[in-house]
Order: structure tokens, then sequence, then C-alpha cells
């Protein structure tokens, strides 16, 4: 028993000092999306913050695909010392293990952090478009098949426009982008019918006139527009929530997860930050380690449930 306890003692000695100085170096976030929206806004704003509260730099590397999975993936494949973090959406641990093969993702891949946002979803058009509400769209696409981007074809948005489909019908075709930002790019071009996107991702060009928000994949009303209903309010049982937030790799320190965790609640309560949330409209869902943990896990489930009953297949 003295051993072990002597052991135990060690152990923590050795560990004391990795943590008191941590970081020495530069510390890698990984944004597993695109530039230019309101995740990549979070990550770099989160870093910024990190790097005032840490005084080392904290470089955001974006390194988008596959509906996050390649920078979920390198990530995962990262050493274990706490120098490379990933800041974005969950969809690579919760959803798209269960749609691509093989990933190697999944909640029990990482170690979860903190959770940062609750990303509310749904569904944009060009100003100019005739469709004001769900039902709008929906009868449109029962005449002929709608044509809109998503960030993946099985991605939370896509699936957010399943679920539209299953309870209201038409006929949908998506196409697959590695951001939401040019998802948005092609829909102001014309060359889509709608976009399904993170609200806040298009939040800019809402409050600019350019596109209209039909309504939210949610239960509860977008907070900057509260004027627009969500789809379950239209009559369309459509809802779909992202959560974002950050990881490390699984085997990361002790004390150096718990740095980062007190860092992840300082920084969401800093000024720069409120300030990006104020103009992406991001809505603030901070969760520290062990309430993430579950949520990851609870969503790994009943995605993975979900995504069963519609009979989708991993490719």
């Amino acid at each position: 028993m003295r051993r072990h306890a002597w052991a135990l003692g060690l152990v923590l000695l050795t560990a004391m000092p990795a943590a008191a100085q941590y970081p020495e170096r530069p510390v890698t976030i990984i944004h597993n999306y695109g530039p230019g929206t309101a995740s990549d806004a979070t990550a770099r704003t989160i870093a910024e913050a990190f790097a005032a509260h840490f005084g080392k730099p904290f470089p955001v590397l974006n390194r988008d695909g596959a509906a996050g999975v390649v920078g979920a993936r390198a990530l995962a494949g990262s050493p274990p010392d706490g120098y490379t973090l990933m800041v974005g959406p969950m969809t690579a641990l919760t959803s798209q293990p269960h749609l691509v093969r093989d990933t190697g993702l999944s909640p029990e891949a990482v170690a979860p952090v903190c959770n940062i946002s609750a990303n509310m979803l749904g569904i944009v058009v060009r100003a100019d478009s005739p469709w004001r509400t769900g039902p709008d769209i929906v009868a449109a696409a029962k005449q002929r098949q709608l044509i809109y981007g998503a960030t993946g074809v099985v991605s939370l948005t896509a699936l957010g426009v399943h679920r539209m489909q299953a309870a209201a019908g038409g006929e949908y075709q998506s196409v697959a982008f590695r951001s939401d930002g040019a998802s948005l790019t092609e829909l102001l071009a014309g060359r889509l019918d709608f976009s399904a996107t993170l609200i806040a991702n298009a939040t800019p060009q809402i409050r600019a006139g350019a596109l209209r928000l039909v309504g939210a994949f949610a239960d509860r009303r977008y907070p900057d527009f509260p004027e627009v209903p969500t789809l379950p309010e239209q009559g369309i049982a459509a809802e779909q929530m992202s959560y974002a937030g950050l990881i490390a790799p699984r085997g990361t320190p002790e004390p150096v997860l718990a740095a980062l965790e007190a860092a992840c609640a300082a920084a969401i309560g800093s000024a720069p930050f409120q300030r990006a949330v104020a103009q992406y409209g991001i809505v603030v869902d901070h969760r520290g380690r062990a309430e993430f943990a579950a949520l990851l896990a609870r969503e790994y489930r009943s995605l993975g449930s979900v995504l069963r009953d519609l009979r989708v297949q991993p490719e």
C-alpha cells in the first residue's frame, strides 16, 4: 500500500513542474473548417485569449475538409503533450464516425476540454428569393428537386435537411462544400436554391440584407433574429443542433488539461470573445470537461440512432 502511495506521489511531483511550465513554446490550435466563418472567429478569439493568458503564441491552423474529419484526425494523431489542440464543431466526433468508415474518431479518441458554443443550424436563401418560410421551400421541393449547399453530403447541416424531408416531403440534392463560407458564396452567386448552414456563419450577410433566414433546426429561436420562427414552429418537425468546443489528443496530461479548462472559462468571459459573440451571433454554451465529455457521448449515441433510423449507411 505504501509503495502505491509513494509511486502516486512521485507521479504527481513529476507532473507538477510540467504543468507549471506549460506552455514552454507556441501551441497550435487546429480549426477543422475553413476561414471566414463564425467557428473560425471563435477559434481565433479563443487563441487570442489563450496567448494573453499563457504568454505564448497560439497560432490557428485551418485544416478543413470531409465535414471536419481532416482536422479532427490531425488532432487525434498529434502527440498528447498539449502543444496541438483543436477548436471547432464536434461533428467529426459525433456524426461522421457513423457515416464514414475507418475515421478512427469518436468521443473516446480525444480528451475533451470545454464546450464553447451551441451552433444553431438553419436554412438561408437569397434576399430576392420568393421563399420566406419552411413550408414555402417544401412546396417548391415538391414541384422540382431543390439544390442546396451543406458542409458535406451527410453533415449535420445536411442531416437537418434530411429531417425536414422526412417530416414534410420534397426532393433535395445536396452539394458538399468544405465550409459554410463557400456554400454561402455559391448561394449569393445564384447557383444554389438555399444553404443549410450554421446561422452564425450567415449572420453578417443576413444583417446586411443579402440573405434571409427561413428558420432554424432548433427548439428555440435564434437570439439575433427572434422574429423568425423555428422550423418546428412552422409545422416542420426537424431539429438538429451542433456543438463546438476545445479538445486535445487523448492521453494529454491531466495538469495540462486542467490548465486549459481554466483558461477556456476565462477566455469565454473575456471582452474580445464577447465582441465576437456580438458580431457573429455565437450562442455561448460553456461546459467544463466532465459535462462536455458527457455531452459528446450523448450526441454520439443519439446521432448514431437517428442515422440508423434514416438508413444512412457508412461509406
